[in-house]
């Protein structure tokens, strides 16, 4: 066994965990014991209570140093299916995970080049995912109706501006095409310059 490793057991065992808690475990766990042993809160002088509190503060800085880290992530069913790597935030930095075809809930999984972290999977219920879905399916039903009524709002005044390009047309076709240039003339003549 190698020295870092085996000290890294003795800190797990000070606290009595089992060996590869998270450090948040390892903290709640150091928050707990200390109260029995730091001079503030123990009247106990006692050179043993002493010991135990440096052994216990040794061992806090050996965890955290070297106890892994957690950080939950969750992911869909389809991605839990298909698996692949995924780029995940970690705090202010980022990391990348490899995530294993047809994962469960709850599996473990350590970011590539960064052993000191445990990322734990929660695969998204599919309830939700359904629920999701039909939330889905009705907003874009009422996004579809929106754009039918805007369509028609649109094709009705469509149909009105050519009704009216129309009746001018009609009335220019009336007024010149439709008669000779001999009678367009003759009117012209009757009217004045007015006519044309």
């Amino acid at each position: 066994m190698s020295e870092p490793h085996e000290a890294i057991v003795k800190a797990y065992k000070v606290f009595g965990l089992e060996g590869d808690e998270d450090f948040s475990v390892v903290r709640d766990r150091f928050r707990e014991l200390i109260k029995d042993v730091h001079p503030d809160t123990s009247q106990d002088n006692d050179p043993k209570t002493v010991a135990k509190l440096q052994r216990m503060l040794k061992a806090y800085e050996v965890l955290r140093r070297f106890a892994p880290r957690r950080h939950d992530i969750t992911i869909t069913p389809e991605e839990a299916r298909k698996g692949g790597i995924r780029t995940i935030k970690i705090h202010d930095r980022e990391a990348m995970i490899r995530i294993p075809v047809a994962v469960k809930n709850g599996t473990v999984v350590v970011p590539i080049g960064d052993p000191l972290w445990r990322v734990h999977i929660k695969v998204q219920d599919v309830m939700v995912n359904a629920d999701l879905n039909q939330q889905g399916e009705a907003e874009l039903k009422r996004l579809a109706e929106m754009k039918k009524k805007f369509e028609d709002t649109k094709a009705n005044e469509a149909e009105e501006d050519a009704d009216a390009h129309t009746n001018l047309l009609k009335a220019f076709c009336d007024r010149f095409v439709k008669a000779s240039p001999a009678a367009r003339f003759a009117k012209w003549v009757r009217g004045g310059s007015n006519a044309a």
